[in-house]
C-alpha cells in the first residue's frame, strides 16, 4: 500500500530540503511512538504527581497556552472536569496577559497548568510571572517539550511540578504537531493520574488508531489536496471541537492563509457559520462515538448534503454504517474499539496535520516554513509583556517578557 506521507519522509535529503519537508512529515508520522513515550514518562512520575496535587479539592485547575497550546486545553477541559476531581477551565495565556485578575482571583487557589512547546514565547513567560505576582495562591504545573526553555527554567525556581516530554516532541518545524498531541496525552494522564492503568490501555489504542489513519488514508488526503478548495471547515462535538480548532489552524498556517479555515461544533454550525460553506469548501467531520451525540451530528450532515453545499465532505470515525457513508464523500475509519471521545484528539488531529502538509505542497509552499513573507514564525515575536502591578501603582510600562 502506498503512503504519501511516508513517501515524503523517504525522499533523498536534498529533495526534502528543496521541498521544505525535512521535519514536518516525520514529526507527524512519529506521533504514536511519542504518545507511548509520553505515557511512560507519566507512569514514572505518577507518585510525584499525586503527591504534588495533594488533597486540596478547593483548588481550581487552569489549563493555559497560546495558539495551538491553548487548543491543548480545549481538547482536555471536558476530561479534567469529568475525571480529575477538580473544577477546570481552559484560559488562553493571551487572555490572562491582558486581564490576569479575571483568571487569578485574590484569595483563590489554583493549579496553573502551562502547555508550551518551546516555553520561550512572551505569553508563556508573562503568564508565569503574572501568576507569581497575583494575590491568588498558585501552584504551577509546567508541561513542555523544551527542557532548556525559559518556562522550564522559571519552573525550577519555585515549588512547581515539571513534566518534560520526549526531546523529539520539540518540533523543529513551524507547525506544532508532535508537541500538540503529546502534550494532550500528558494532560489526559494528568487528569486521570489515579487511574493511570486504565488510561494507559486507552492511549495504546489511540496510538493504534493514529497509525491506521496515517498508514491507510494518506494517499486519499493527498488526492483531496490536489483539488481546488480555498476554504475548509472542521467540525467536532465537545472535546472533539478542541481537536477541530487545532485542525483548522494546521491547514490555515501550513498554507500561509491561502486556505481560510473555520471550526465549530456540529450544532453550532447552524447558528451563522454555515454561511462560509460554498462550492469550494472542504468539510471535515470529526465524529463522536457516542450514539446520542452522533445522532445530532448525522442530522447536521444530512442538512449539509440536502442543501447541496460544500465541495467535498470527509468523515473521521471508528466505523461508518451505510447512512454515514451516504452523507459524505470519503470516510476515514480507524476501526479500534474502546476509545472514548475524550481521548480521540491525538489520533484525529493527524488528519488536519496531513491535509496541511499536502495542501501546502500543492501551492508550491514549504511545509517546514510555509510563511514566505515571514508573517508567522515558530516562536511568536514582537509581543511585549508589561508589568501590570507596576502600571497599576505608578502608570509605568515596564517590559517583563518579549
Amino acid at each position: 500500500m502506498s503512503n504519501a506521507l511516508k513517501a515524503l519522509i523517504e525522499l533523498p535529503e536534498a529533495e526534502q530540503k528543496a521541498k521544505g519537508v525535512e521535519s514536518t512529515p516525520q514529526e507527524i508520522y512519529q506521533q504514536p511512538e511519542m504518545w507511548r513515550q509520553t505515557l511512560e514518562i507519566m507512569k514514572n512520575k505518577k507518585d510525584e504527581i499525586i503527591k504534588f496535587l495533594g488533597d486540596e479539592k478547593d483548588r481550581q485547575i487552569i489549563l493555559s497556552g497560546a495558539g495551538t497550546s491553548e487548543f491543548i486545553g480545549l481538547s482536555l477541559v471536558d476530561l479534567f472536569n469529568k475525571a480529575s476531581g477538580y473544577d477546570t477551565k481552559s484560559i488562553a495565556t493571551t487572555s490572562i496577559i491582558t486581564d490576569p485578575e479575571s483568571a487569578f482571583q485574590a484569595g483563590r487557589k489554583y493549579f496553573l497548568v502551562h502547555f508550551a512547546r518551546s516555553g520561550n514565547s512572551p505569553e508563556s513567560v508573562g503568564t508565569f510571572t503574572l501568576g507569581e505576582e497575583s494575590k491568588a495562591d498558585i501552584k504551577h504545573i509546567v508541561i513542555t517539550c523544551n527542557k532548556d526553555g525559559k518556562l522550564a527554567q522559571m519552573g525550577k525556581k519555585v515549588d512547581s511540578l515539571m513534566i518534560l516530554l520526549p526531546e523529539k516532541t520539540n518540533d523543529r518545524s513551524l507547525a506544532m504537531t508532535s508537541s500538540f498531541s503529546s502534550m494532550v496525552v500528558a494532560g489526559q494522564c494528568l487528569a486521570t493520574i489515579k487511574n493511570l492503568d486504565a488510561t494507559a490501555t486507552i492511549i495504546e489504542k489511540v496510538a493504534q488508531a493514529g497509525e491506521v489513519l496515517m498508514d491507510k488514508y494518506s494517499d486519499d488526503m493527498n488526492a483531496v489536496c490536489q483539488e481546488d478548495f480555498g476554504r475548509a471547515v472542521f467540525l467536532g462535538s465537545n472535546t472533539l471541537k478542541g481537536c477541530a480548532t487545532e485542525c483548522h489552524l494546521k491547514l490555515q498556517e501550513e498554507t500561509s492563509g491561502k486556505v481560510v479555515a473555520k471550526f465549530d461544533s456540529f450544532l453550532g454550525l447552524r447558528h451563522g457559520p454555515e454561511a462560509v460553506i460554498d462550492e469550494k469548501t472542504l468539510v471535515v467531520y470529526l465524529l463522536s462515538e457516542e450514539t446520542f451525540v452522533r445522532k445530532y451530528e448525522t442530522d447536521l450532515m444530512a442538512g449539509v448534503k440536502g442543501k447541496g453545499i460544500g465541495m467535498k465532505k470527509i468523515a473521521v470515525c471508528k466505523k461508518a454504517d451505510d447512512e454515514l457513508q451516504g452523507l459524505c464523500d470519503l470516510v476515514f475509519e480507524h476501526g479500534i474499539e474502546g476509545i472514548p471521545d475524550d481521548y480521540l484528539p491525538p489520533a484525529y488531529v493527524t488528519v488536519g496535520q496531513e491535509l496541511g502538509v499536502f495542501k501546502s505542497l500543492s501551492y508550491g509552499l514549504k511545509p517546514d516554513s510555509p510563511s514566505e513573507a515571514g508573517v508567522i514564525s515558530r516562536v511568536v515575536k514582537g509581543v511585549k509583556i508589561y508589568d501590570r502591578p507596576l502600571y497599576q501603582s505608578q502608570k509605568e510600562f515596564k517590559v517583563i517578557a518579549g
